[in-house]
């Protein structure tokens, strides 16, 4: 297979970078005492400098040149850093020494500039990695948190297993880190898509899941090929992917976490057919059940991020303070008017692989005015609610993310005859967080 993020065709690589070879429990030490900004924890306070229209951000193991704001750099570096330390953990058990390469990732704000950067390779893409560099473009903070976790995950599998890495397993950890979320300042995996857990059951229902010796078998040519095909198969494809290595990890109970690590500690050593062979034997039939009696059950447990709460939120004042201006007095009034049902069932829209889903039940709705990055106990909701001009609708503002704060923008659209909501990244006021 080759290095790249299945997502898009290789691109021309940049000038080679200087590798760093060590031991990987001296690497995974030398990992454990470097101190890592995330977000939620200390605030993100890497080297930084400008190269042309470009900001460059220095990390131990990266560097980033961008066109954003500094303030979403320092986030991404953060959390790339902390993925990074994840991923080492994970991975350099499969080889007991590791080569790690300064990898060079580019963010951008627009396709344009991302394709122009990248080449013709990145076409239709949202991210890719070529295996020198790791590129990608947006202007959502947790889109690109995503598309960095994921590509971030094809640079490791790359790195530590190589070409003979089944296509399955690396879209699959891919997914699964891609899922993952920050909380506390904490990196939290095992996260369910409400999405896949609904597509996996429909599959199962309408018996058209791909089945597993298809998976395993299935080569990163004919992978490219669906995905240019149709949608649904794509969707699907990614779907078995990722909840084959959800299963692995806590399928009943965790039993085969153990067996899961030694499968990429064969893998690494020779080919994933005796490497599947020697971990999970010759019983597909077996593992098959298993499986898809392990995605029937499977809840949805998605975590929103921080943002799309507050956009969420942003748009019921929208809707409803013209007539109601009385629910949006403070925070908390808004919280009971939400939870009592003043503003009706609320229908989630599509988000990064999410389906639209109803909001109903109380406690759900008084989550979504609870920052995840917010360490206080309780219920209390986690966002203000500031009156700017009298009469005009409160914006929202966060200010549980160490460094810098979130806050709604309001902009009118004369030729949709709309106002649309923008989340913005300020720099927290000097001695607040």
């Amino acid at each position: 297979m080759p290095r790249l993020s299945s997502r898009a065709p290789a691109v021309a690589p940049p000038a080679p970078l200087r590798s760093v070879v060590l031991p990987a429990a001296a690497l995974l030490a030398a990992l454990l005492t470097v101190a890592t900004p995330a977000r939620g924890a200390e605030a993100p306070a890497w080297p930084i400098s400008r190269e042309g229209d470009l900001w460059v951000v220095q990390t131990p193991h990266y560097t980033f040149k961008s066109d954003h704001n500094p303030d979403t750099i320092q986030t991404l570096a953060s959390q790339q850093e902390a993925l990074f330390r994840e991923l080492y953990q994970r991975m350099s058990k499969t080889k007991p020494v590791a080569e790690v390469r300064r990898m060079l990732i580019f963010v951008f704000q627009t396709e344009e500039v991302y394709k122009k950067a990248m080449g013709k390779a990145a076409d239709g893409s949202k991210g890719l990695y070529t295996g020198k560099a790791i590129g990608g473009w947006g202007d959502d903070i947790d889109k690109l948190l995503a598309t960095y976790r994921h590509e971030g995950a094809h640079q490791f599998v790359d790195q530590f297993i190589g070409s003979k890495c089944p296509v399955w397993l690396n879209e699959g950890l891919a997914v699964y880190y891609e899922h993952a979320r920050f909380e506390n300042g904490q990196l939290k995996t095992g996260q369910v898509p409400d999405y896949y857990a609904s597509l996996l059951r429909q599959a199962a229902e309408g018996n058209t899941l791909i089945p597993v010796k298809d998976m395993l078998a299935i080569t990163s040519e004919a992978w490219a090929a669906a995905v240019t095909g149709k949608a649904t198969q794509t969707s699907l494809q990614y779907a078995e992917a990722w909840s084959m290595v959800h299963f692995l990890e806590y399928g009943d109970g965790g039993k085969y976490r153990t067996p899961f690590m030694q499968y990429l500690y064969f893998l690494a050593r020779g080919t994933h057919q005796d490497a599947w062979r020697r971990t999970f034997g010759a019983n597909l039939a077996g593992f098959e059940t298993r499986w898809r009696a392990y995605i029937q059950d499977l809840k949805p447990g998605t975590v929103l991020p921080c943002r799309q709460k507050m956009d969420l939120l942003a748009r019921w004042i929208l809707q409803f303070h013209p007539k109601h201006p009385e629910y949006f007095k403070d925070i908390e009034t808004f919280r009971e008017a939400a939870v009592g049902g003043a503003f009706g069932h609320w229908k989630l829209p599509a988000f990064q692989g999410l389906e639209a889903v109803e909001i109903r039940e109380p406690e759900a709705i008084r989550d979504l005015f609870r920052c995840p990055d917010d360490p206080s106990p309780g219920e209390a909701p986690s966002y203000e609610l500031v009156t700017v001009k009298e009469g005009e609708p409160p914006i929202l503002r966060c200010t549980h993310h160490a460094g810098y704060i979130f806050e709604t923008v309001y902009e009118k659209n004369p030729e949709k005859n709309e106002i649309g909501i923008r989340i913005v990244t300020k720099p927290a006021p000097p001695g607040g967080r």
